[in-house]
């Protein structure tokens, strides 16, 4: 499962599991203030993911669900991976373990970042600016990548199923077939959204995404078969700009990208100097997805997996 680029391996790739901030010589992370009304805490940000996966148990599979909690703090980032349900107490962590080692790329303007799905915190660096935003960090031996991230966090207090036809609202965990219509979350439950605002526009793909054997130009014409393509910008990036994009919007306003890598086409996201990510935060105007959980909610939801499931 791939949640978005924000999270490592399931979580946090790209997000950072960072342990760096502010400039190359600073250790430590730095809280801009002492308002502790965001989700960061006392210099201190902490959230859960749940996954939905299926494992192999005596030739037969078995769905179950992992957990990942999530710790940014001064003493550096933790990572805690468990199984909620499983075929045994490690299910979940084996399955990852079977995924093996994957990568994610971000490329840009005499910009080549590849960094591995297995965290390594040589190559990403946060600073918490207040207590609901943080700077963060991307680069190995080039360009680095340098974003700001505010986080939305929606109220989940009183929250149950989404029902299959809602115009509106927030859409979590429990919206699963098998939880009941009849529970809701308690009172204090939160989830949280991130929002990037980058320094510098790039491509962002990973080894697993969508990806044909065919040039970039062939891509363009394949999406001008079927789509509306409006402001299309073909360009190079990478570390010497050695690598075709392309990138249009799409009769909804969104962006559609690619990057041709290794002779392979990856369908990408696009990330534009100065704008801030359109992320959907406003659930009395939409559907809203929510899986950032703190740990009211995060409790809640691994007592009803364990009682449903």
């Amino acid at each position: 499962m791939k949640i978005n680029k924000l999270y490592a391996s399931i979580a946090l790739t790209s997000a950072l599991l960072l342990t760096g901030c502010g400039g190359d010589d600073d250790g430590e992370y730095i809280v801009g203030n002492n308002d502790n009304t965001g989700p960061i805490i006392n210099n201190e940000l902490n959230y859960t993911v749940f996954d939905a996966f299926t494992d192999v148990s005596n030739d037969e599979y078995i769905e179950g669900w992992g957990k990942l909690a999530y710790k940014f703090s001064n003493s550096g980032f933790t990572e805690t991976i468990s199984t909620v349900v499983g075929s045994s107490a490690t299910a979940y962590q084996n399955s990852r373990d079977d995924e093996g080692n994957n990568s994610n790329y971000y490329v840009g303007n005499k910009v080549f970042i590849k960094v591995s799905d297995e965290f390594d915190n040589r190559f990403y660096k946060l600073k918490f600016t207040d207590s609901d935003s943080f700077e963060s960090r991307i680069q190995t031996d080039n360009a680095a990548i340098d974003s700001v991230y505010d986080i939305e966090t929606l109220d989940l207090s009183g929250i149950k199923k989404l029902a299959n036809n809602a115009d509106t609202g927030i859409s979590t965990v429990l919206d699963y077939d098998y939880f009941p219509d009849s529970i809701a979350f308690p009172t204090g439950s939160q989830c949280y959204i991130f929002q990037e605002t980058p320094s510098q526009s790039y491509y962002y793909f990973y080894q697993q995404a969508s990806r044909e054997k065919i040039t970039i130009n062939e891509w363009i014409a394949e999406q001008k078969q079927g789509n509306v393509v409006k402001n299309l910008v073909q360009e190079k990036v990478g570390l010497n700009n050695e690598l075709s994009a392309a990138r249009y919007t799409d009769e909804y306003g969104n962006i559609v990208a690619a990057v041709e890598y290794n002779g392979l086409v990856y369908d990408s996201d696009f990330y534009q100097k100065g704008v801030k990510e359109d992320t959907d935060t406003d659930f009395t105007a939409d559907v809203v997805d929510c899986d950032l959980y703190n740990t009211v909610a995060a409790d809640f939801i691994e007592t009803q997996i364990k009682a449903n499931y």
